[in-house]
């Protein structure tokens, strides 16, 4: 299954396989143009206990979920403050 989502204004195509390579863990994968709090080149390669992901309501929930939090470390909010910033270097 293959969908976007746009999270904070950042469009992003979400493909998710179901009981990878029958191993009990879905594969996730994140791909957008430009950097996310997850990873630097907009890619990322996830997997997840598939009994893990059923605590949470939809895979979007799930994705949103691990995009918040990863957004609220220090990492992402000096790239975030550096970003509205003109440099000259």
């Amino acid at each position: 299954m293959t969908f976007s989502i746009t999270w904070e204004g950042i469009t992003i195509a979400v493909s998710h396989k179901a009981n990878w390579l029958n191993t009990e863990y879905d594969h996730i994968e994140l791909r957008a143009d430009e950097k996310l709090p997850v990873t630097e080149t907009g890619y990322r390669s996830h997997f997840i206990a598939n009994t893990e992901l059923a605590l949470f309501d939809s895979l979007e929930d799930f994705v949103i979920q691990l995009l918040d939090t990863a957004a609220t470390s220090s990492e992402w909010q000096k790239y975030l403050k550096d970003s509205q910033q003109l440099s000259l270097f």
